[in-house]
C-alpha cells in the first residue's frame, strides 16, 4: 500500500458507525441478560456480574489466537474474514436466544 494514501472520510465514518452498532448490541445484551437472570431466575447479582469478566478473560487468551490462525488460512471467493463474520453471527444469535429461553414451569427461585 502507498504511504501517501489517505483514507476517505466516508470510509472512516462507515467503520465508526459499524463499530458503534456492534458495541450497542453487545452492551445491550450484557445489561439485559444480567437483569433477566437476576429477576427471572433469582440468581445472585454478584455471580451474574462476574460471568462476562471471567469468560472474556479466559476466552480471549486461548481462542483469539486460534481464530486468528483459522481466519488467516481461510481462502474463499468472499475473502478471508467475511465468511467468519457471516456464520459466527448466526451462532452468536442462537446462543443469545438460547440464553434468554425460559422453560415452562421454571418459576422464581427454582434452580
Amino acid at each position: 500500500m502507498n504511504a501517501d494514501y489517505k483514507i476517505p472520510l466516508v470510509e472512516k465514518l462507515g467503520y465508526t458507525a459499524a463499530d458503534a452498532a456492534a458495541n450497542f448490541v453487545f452492551m445491550t445484551m450484557i445489561l439485559f441478560q444480567l437483569n433477566f437472570y437476576t429477576d427471572t431466575f433469582w440468581s445472585y447479582g454478584q455471580c451474574r456480574g462476574s460471568h462476562p469478566v471471567s469468560g472474556r478473560a479466559s476466552g480471549t487468551r486461548f481462542f483469539d489466537p486460534i481464530m486468528g490462525v483459522l481466519a488467516d488460512r481461510t481462502k474463499t471467493r468472499w475473502g478471508k474474514f467475511r465468511p467468519w463474520i457471516l456464520w459466527t453471527g448466526r451462532a452468536v444469535g442462537g446462543r443469545d436466544g438460547a440464553g434468554l429461553y425460559h422453560p415452562q414451569g421454571l418459576e422464581h427461585g427454582a434452580g
